[in-house]
């Protein structure tokens, strides 16, 4: 989900349960985990760092904790520097903030590609694969209600009512169209919803290839393609550069992953993304090692 979108469901959700003094606080720890879009201006150059980009450590339950607390203390010091009411220094502020950051992930568990929830202690990435992530039709209806509010076009009230029914009802699409897609799927280790809520990408593992295919509701499979695990090159060859962290990097950021032996380098890439079947994450797509390169015991 965008920031935007999780703004709104944030309001919303304060609106509904009878709190909308809190409405500032809850959008606020909603928000601020996406502040980890700026993590990758300081990470990209540091492969061991490769869980403070977008959708990383922030997006895990001890990463709300922390970004939650420093919003709080924020919120706190500019109170105490008389840019905010001294009134905002109260706890019910604060747990306002910190449900906001907990909704988010909770709002981002149903899309793909998952997010690290028990980082740093694991960068294993926990989805349910019914959304896209992220998905423009809702960013760009949370734009349009936003700006329809903001210039009063309709009450706060009525304009949350409507964004809601709308945003419901995307779920309730989306959540069909999951469950009608199981059946078909069933045999697939990994499927991606598209954009298109008939459309969806099924991965299967056979062994020695991955195979990946397109899956449209009302139609059926496309055409396959397979691509070679190993290529001039054995599981046993490729394990001991799998700790490095250029590889741990691409790994995380990956679906499938293939490795081939070229000459004096190995090279590791995710087909699926190269071939732009699916375009997120868009960056670290591959990694070429040296065979002289050291490893990691």
């Amino acid at each position: 989900m965008d920031s935007l979108t999780h703004a709104l469901a944030a309001a919303i959700l304060a609106y509904v349960l009878g709190f909308p003094q809190y409405i500032p606080f809850i959008v606020i720890g909603a928000v601020i985990i996406d502040a980890d879009v700026l993590f990758g201006l300081f990470s990209k150059n540091s492969p061991e760092a490769y869980l403070f980009v977008h959708g990383g450590i922030a997006h895990s339950i001890a990463g709300v904790c922390i970004m939650s607390t420093s919003a709080c203390a924020g919120i706190c010091l500019a109170a105490l520097a008389g840019f905010a009411s001294p009134a905002l220094l109260t706890p019910a502020a604060c747990a306002a903030v910190f449900a906001g950051g907990f909704l988010h992930i909770a709002m981002d568990l149903p899309a793909s590609p998952g997010i690290p929830l028990f980082a740093p202690g694991s960068d294993k990435k926990y989805a349910l694969f019914v959304l896209p992530g992220p998905s423009l039709l809702m960013m760009g209806v949370s734009l349009f209600f936003l700006i329809w509010m903001a210039l009063g076009v309709v009450t706060l009230a009525d304009g949350m009512i409507a964004y809601a029914a709308i945003f419901f009802a995307f779920l309730a699409v989306r959540s069909v169209a999951f469950l009608l897609s199981r059946h078909e799927l069933k045999g697939a280790f990994l499927v991606i919803p598209g954009p298109d809520p008939r459309r969806w990408l099924a991965m299967y593992d056979d062994g020695d290839e991955w195979t990946v295919i397109e899956f449209l509701l009302g139609k059926g499979f496309g055409e396959p393609a397979c691509y070679r695990k190993y290529l001039w090159t054995t599981p046993e060859h490729v394990a001991p550069f799998l700790p490095l962290p250029e590889v741990r990097r691409l790994l995380y950021n990956s679906y499938i992953v293939t490795a081939k032996k070229e000459g004096d380098t190995l090279t590791l890439a995710d087909p699926v993304r190269e071939s732009g079947r699916l375009f997120y994450p868009p960056q670290f797509k591959r990694v070429v090692i040296p065979l002289v390169h050291p490893v990691a015991s």
